[in-house]
């Protein structure tokens, strides 16, 4: 068999080869040189996920734009004035009869300043604090429906990526049993049905993997909307699906509800802010006196003029517009936001008690599945595989364990998200921390 050729020792490499092998070494360190590093993937845990959200979510920093606008209505209510003065000039022309001079000019000037009375700036301050406190607590009820979205979103990618790794596991697990089905096909221990049934089944289980993994990248774009980040970048979730699962007290949590909704404080701020500004426009009742100076400057005769000075109070009279249709309409908001208020009472209690409901069945559904049992279920996906490669269990069989299996896992995990879904519904109907409300 013929050698390569090799350069003998003492004799000079060619020329073309030396330089080849130079290009060679040369383009290997510019592609290390340029290589581009492997993004590493961020860590995130929930209260993280909650802390951005709260930090970037469009929607929230959109909502958060109304307390630059009730800011500014209670700037404009802590003027020392609410009107401008008015500055007026003119000139009139004087005629003389018999006068070779004609004419004289006569310049005029005056300026006006409308006062309030009768207390309306104080009861202005007052309706606009009453309007900023009532959206501050929306921008707070906001902040709590954007912690509920960033939260759900996280567990909910958190749920999908442990389905995920299920899906694998069980890919992977049908592989080896393919491949061990075919070996005992090869070896005359098994029929080609069952080869194939395995390779049917490995199949299945490859589609179950891709269609997990694509609900799993879809769960991360949602949690990365919700945080107000752009759908790129890799993430990797920390954190876990199972919890101590505490009793919540319904009675408790009740208290705490109809103190702490933000949304509740802004119908009772409504209510305060609707009879502030019914206050204010029974002040506007009273006019407002309009005070006045002037000074001009008048010929007397030709060539003399007399400065005259004064001044005017002047004042409408309420004799048609007695704020009849303001006040009307002002009675008719504070009624309704009286009629709001109630309604958001009824409705914060109703989603506090379905949220208790269901945070219950979900308590005890996962209590149903003890460590030991879950345990056995992991141990188990290792023991069919042994007992159908030693012959002890046929394909059949096995298949009916690995579905019973999936089928507990796969429960398993859903009471763990049904868990976590109750339980942000129970904090989000409360309005404060869950540990604040199961008392840790």
């Amino acid at each position: 068999m013929p050698c390569a050729e090799k350069p003998l020792r003492g004799f000079p490499v060619p020329l073309g080869n030396r330089l080849a092998s130079l290009m060679a070494i040369i383009a290997i360190l510019i592609a290390q040189k340029f290589q581009t590093p492997v993004a590493a993937a961020e860590i995130l845990t929930v209260q993280q996920a909650v802390a951005i959200a709260l930090q970037r979510n469009p929607d929230l920093l959109a909502a958060r734009q109304s307390l630059e606008t009730a800011r500014a209505r209670e700037v404009k209510a802590h003027y020392l004035n609410q009107f401008n003065p008015q500055v007026e000039a003119g000139a009139s022309q004087a005629q003389f009869q018999f006068s070779p001079w004609g004419s004289e000019a006569q310049p005029a000037a005056s300026v006006s300043l409308q006062v309030e009375v009768a207390g309306q700036r104080s009861k202005r301050i007052e309706e606009a604090d009453q309007n900023l406190s009532k959206a501050r607590a929306e921008v707070a009820d906001a902040e709590r429906l954007t912690k509920a979205r960033a939260e759900y979103a996280f567990y909910q990618a958190l749920y999908l990526r442990q389905r995920l790794e299920l899906m694998q596991r069980i890919e992977e697990l049908n592989l080896r049993l393919r491949d061990a089905s075919m070996m005992r096909f090869h070896s005359g221990e098994a029929p080609k049905l069952e080869a194939n049934l395995a390779a049917v089944r490995y199949d299945e289980s490859r589609k179950a993997t891709l269609l997990a993994r694509r609900d799993y990248e879809n769960g991360l774009r949602v949690l990365q909307r919700v945080l107000g980040v752009p759908p790129r970048g890799l993430i990797e979730l920390s954190g876990s699906l199972s919890e101590r699962a505490p009793d919540v007290d319904l009675e408790r949590a009740l208290e705490l509800a109809m103190t702490s909704r933000p949304d509740l404080r802004a119908r009772v701020f409504e209510i305060k802010r609707a009879a502030a500004d019914i206050a204010l426009t029974r002040r506007l009742i009273i006019p407002n006196p309009t005070v006045s100076g002037f000074a001009e400057r008048v010929a007397d005769a030709p060539g003399q003029f007399i400065r005259v000075l004064g001044g005017s109070v002047s004042i409408s009279v309420p004799l048609f517009d007695r704020k009849q249709a303001e006040l009307t309409a002002l009675q008719a908001q504070k009624q309704r936001a009286s009629y709001e208020e109630k309604a958001t009472q009824l409705t914060v209690e109703q989603e506090l008690r379905d949220a208790i409901a269901a945070y219950d069945a979900a308590r005890e559904t996962v209590q149903l599945f003890e460590s030991d049992a879950v345990g056995r279920i992991q141990e188990s996906f290792g023991l069919i595989e042994g007992s159908y490669r030693s012959g002890k269990t046929g394909l059949i069989e096995l298949i009916v364990a690995e579905n019973d299996l999936v089928s507990s896992q796969s429960s398993y995990l859903d009471s763990l998200w049904d868990y976590q879904v109750a339980r942000i519904g129970v904090e989000t109907a409360v309005g404060v921390d869950f540990r604040t409300i199961a008392g840790q």
